[in-house]
């Protein structure tokens, strides 16, 4: 080590060692704890109707791609269009999976 390095590492260590931790009032820390209590009590209540959400969404859109799949003549789609049509469908079904999937990995 040079001169430098020296004078850095004992100033470091000077510094640590005149540092002294100041821990927040106890009022601050019971403020915060009720706040996470009241953040986790909503979180619990919360959670199935989120579920219930994404469910439903899920089951619109299936719903929704077998009534376009059973009428598609009805429709009339043909050529491009029904090429369009069908990734939207399928893009329904798969949209409508990945957000069931979500919310139930979050809640």
């Amino acid at each position: 080590m040079n001169n430098g390095d020296q004078k850095f590492d004992s100033l470091m260590k000077e510094m640590a060692q005149q540092h002294q931790a100041e821990l927040p009032s106890p009022g601050l820390i019971w403020w915060r704890a009720q706040i996470q209590r009241k953040l986790a009590a909503r979180e619990r209540v919360e959670r199935p109707m989120r579920i219930m959400r994404a469910i439903s969404l899920a089951v619109v859109c299936i719903i929704f791609a077998a009534i376009v799949a059973a009428n598609w003549r009805e429709v009339g789609l043909t050529g491009p269009l029904a090429v369009l049509g069908f990734v939207a469908v399928i893009s329904l079904i798969v949209a409508g999976s990945i957000v069931l999937r979500e919310t139930v990995r979050r809640g």
